[in-house]
């Protein structure tokens, strides 16, 4: 797996005109098996940095695949997350009549605030009340970093799938579960111990996970199969697979209703599940 990002791009005016107004992407696949390649756009404003792409590609073996932004920003960043190394990614801009502008360059995310996915919020760092240990997703180096919060110090690292991206923690049960997006399954971990207890095979590119500590039950959103795989905390089996909108992300559970809300970013609504029947009892709509 490779983790790569731009860095920022500077696309400030000339003349009234920027430089480029389309951000495009092409990707090779050079190995034997289809691969994924996920996909950010950012856009700065000042200080602000705003998401406004979000894309999954799959690519055949042999295969090249393109793909266009809109980039008419003063500024932009975009990141790409494969499940393959054998993906090879080039970028350049592109002005109003489809000329290329400017080639970037593409750095290791080691070396951009990417290495660990979001430290400061769910889901790149969840914490087991339990025991007091903070855990935090690195996704370039596909393992997870422990840190006692006792003492504040770190305790070692944790390997599990390929990109882990989400993360949760039952604090009863003091299990926690990795939605690895690049081998498409889930790592089970026992809180006590830090090893994983079990690998769980979910849907296409999973990304949320929400968990109902009342319940144990266990909620996965998989963006590739536009899905949620629920799983049973006891047995750590997969007892339903939900539709639910284009490219589920998030997933937030309410453990006093028992109500699970999912969202869709490629639909632009909330999906909201009853956890006893395992049902979408609806689908709200919300400014994209």
């Amino acid at each position: 797996m490779d983790l790569l990002t731009t860095g920022l791009i500077k696309n400030s005016e000339v003349s009234g005109i920027r430089p480029s107004l389309t951000f495009s992407v092409r990707i090779t696949n050079s190995g034997s098996v289809s691969a994924n390649i996920r996909i950010n756009g950012f856009y700065w404003l000042e200080t602000t940095k705003t998401e406004y792409v979000l894309d999954i590609v799959t690519v055949a073996p042999g295969e090249v695949a393109t793909r266009d932004y809109y980039a008419n920003f003063d500024a932009s960043e975009f990141r790409f997350v494969t499940s393959s190394d054998a993906l090879e990614i080039s970028a350049w801009g592109k002005d109003a009549a489809g000329n290329a502008t400017v080639v970037h360059s593409l750095l290791p995310g080691e070396l951009s605030p990417m290495g660990m996915e979001g430290i400061a919020k769910t889901p790149g760092m969840s914490i087991s009340s339990i025991i007091n240990q903070i855990y935090v997703l690195n996704s370039s180096s596909n393992n997870i970093s422990v840190i006692d919060g006792k003492t504040n110090t770190f305790m070692g690292n944790v390997i599990v799938g390929s990109g882990p991206f989400g993360i949760g923690v039952n604090s009863i049960t003091n299990r926690i579960y990795v939605a690895n997006f690049g081998s498409s399954n889930v790592s089970v971990i026992d809180g006590n111990s830090n090893s994983v207890m079990t690998i769980i095979t979910v849907g296409i590119n999973p990304v949320g996970v929400g968990v109902n500590p009342t319940t144990n039950r266990i909620y996965v959103t998989n963006w590739g199969s536009h899905s949620v795989s629920v799983i049973d905390g006891y047995t750590h089996v997969v007892i339903a697979t939900i539709p639910v909108g284009t490219s589920p992300e998030g997933v937030n559970v309410n453990p006093i209703t028992n109500q699970i809300y999912i969202t869709n970013h490629g639909s632009s609504n909330v999906t909201v599940i009853n956890g006893g029947t395992n049902a979408v009892i609806a689908n709200v709509g919300i400014l994209p």
